[in-house]
């Protein structure tokens, strides 16, 4: 593959941000579990930040694709394209990025299980915490939409 450095260096980069991503992850869950809200709200703001971190790789892996001729391909296809030394550094570099996506998922699981348990012990449980339309952009659950009292709709 010609540009092959620039795309394993940008890969290893992607996966050291998935790998930050899962330690974020497994802080929100430790965060969540402690019911520490101080540490949830710290935690739920650096998460902010991986998103956008998360937008600007997936922006930056876009272009590189097309720069290179890889565009639509898949990083699977990409490996399976290889031959020789490069796939098999390239088969080792795909197992740790599926490795740290499918530990940042688990983390994650974990996380949206506790605050339904949670939502659960606090009579919430009808919510769906998955549907964005759930709530509005400040936060609130909308009346006409739920019924339920809003025990986020609360100064602190």
């Amino acid at each position: 593959m010609e540009n092959y450095d620039e795309f394993y260096d940008f890969m290893e980069q992607y996966i050291d941000f998935y790998n930050d991503v899962c330690n974020n992850e497994k802080n929100k869950m430790d965060a969540l579990e402690s019911d520490n809200l101080k540490l949830i709200n710290e935690v739920l703001s650096d998460y902010q930040v991986f998103v956008t971190r998360a937008e600007l790789y997936e922006k930056r892996r876009k272009e590189l694709f097309k720069k290179i001729g890889l565009d639509g391909k898949t990083f699977r296809e990409i490996v399976d394209m290889e031959t020789g030394v490069q796939r098999e550094e390239l088969e080792n570099l795909f197992l740790d990025f599926r490795d740290a996506v499918s530990t940042a998922r688990e983390y994650n699981s974990r996380s949206l299980e506790i605050v339904k348990k949670n939502l659960k012990e606090t009579g919430m449980q009808d919510y769906d915490i998955n549907d964005p339309a759930c709530y509005d952009k400040s936060g609130n659950i909308p009346e006409r939409g739920y019924s339920h009292t809003n025990l986020l709709n609360r100064q602190a």
